[in-house]
């Protein structure tokens, strides 16, 4: 549904997100965090930064973090910066006439989906990766 360049952007943030407080990331560290290719995440990095989304400082002890709190930034937000309009928009509009029934259905669907992600913000899914964590870890008990 979207491309592998939001998904590492979604990631990224994430990262960022859990990461919040704790200093700067170094591209490295996130990359090996999240299974991100170094050579797309700086492209990532960049675009979120040129946007606001991210912060950078250099030198040898700089790296990233969230420019505005986790609370305050949705999945949709993310999204959009890296899809465009989500895929049913751009759908109906490159294969229906604009009066088109399913360009209709298509637009609803595109309506629906940008409310579910625009309603999760990263605090939101940072909290989910941790229970994820959580829930895959290995206990041993002996």
């Amino acid at each position: 549904m979207v491309s592998n360049r939001c998904q590492y952007a979604l990631r990224a943030m994430v990262e960022l997100t859990r990461r919040e407080g704790k200093g700067l990331a170094t591209i490295g560290e996130i990359a090996r965090a999240r299974h991100i290719p170094v050579r797309f995440l700086e492209s990532i990095l960049l675009a979120l930064k040129q946007n606001g989304y991210t912060r950078s400082v250099r030198g040898k002890e700089g790296g990233y973090l969230l420019a505005r709190p986790a609370s305050e930034i949705s999945a949709g937000e993310i999204i959009r910066l890296f899809e465009g309009p989500l895929f049913a928009a751009r759908k109906a509009r490159a294969e229906f006439p604009p009066r088109d029934v399913l360009a209709a259905l298509w637009k609803k669907a595109d309506t629906a989906l940008s409310s579910v992600f625009d309603s999760v913000s990263f605090e939101d899914l940072a909290r989910l990766d941790e229970q994820c964590d959580r829930a895959t870890e290995l206990h041993y008990d002996i």
